[in-house]
């Protein structure tokens, strides 16, 4: 019985709340939500996020999961089972500087990235830039730039 109490006041001081980032942020009309650099970490990864370059969001219940690389995003919803396809999920552009749903954006494979998955969010579209779907099965997949093999093929080294 005194095993139960101490692990229960384990998860309680651990934060454990089910798949939520615990980020602390709100968002209570289900929009991206600006963040101070430096004052959230990752949930994936746990890196502190340094601005909103490459930042990615999913707002769930009014909370605010903020993820530094869109890789980190993709693989932090696939452990908790949310789908990508209803979820509400942004991104922030390198192109326009600006919050866009995850989906609708276009994505480089070679941008240098926090975590180096090398999927730049991009919210118009150019060469050799590939759609949400691609870029989420290529992460689940490993094909990155983290993979020598394909930093080969796309960068030449």
């Amino acid at each position: 019985m005194r095993f139960f109490a101490i692990f229960a006041l384990m998860l309680l001081f651990a934060g454990c709340g089910g798949p939520k980032g615990g980020s602390g942020l709100q968002s209570p009309d289900g929009k991206p939500v600006d963040f101070k650099p430096g004052s959230i970490a990752c949930p994936e990864c746990h890196m502190d996020l340094k601005g909103l370059q490459d930042s990615a969001e999913l707002v769930q219940d009014g909370e605010v999961t903020v993820f530094d690389d869109p890789g980190c995003m993709v693989l932090w919803m696939d452990k908790h089972g949310i789908d990508p396809q209803t979820a509400k999920i942004f991104v922030y552009t390198r192109d326009t500087k600006r919050w866009i749903p995850a989906q609708k954006a276009h994505y480089s494979q070679t941008d240098p990235t926090p975590m180096g998955y090398g999927f730049g969010a991009y919210e118009k579209d150019a060469k050799d830039r590939i759609p949400f779907e691609e870029m989420r099965l290529r992460v689940l997949r490993g094909l990155t730039l983290k993979d020598p093999k394909i930093r080969k093929k796309l960068l030449g080294y």
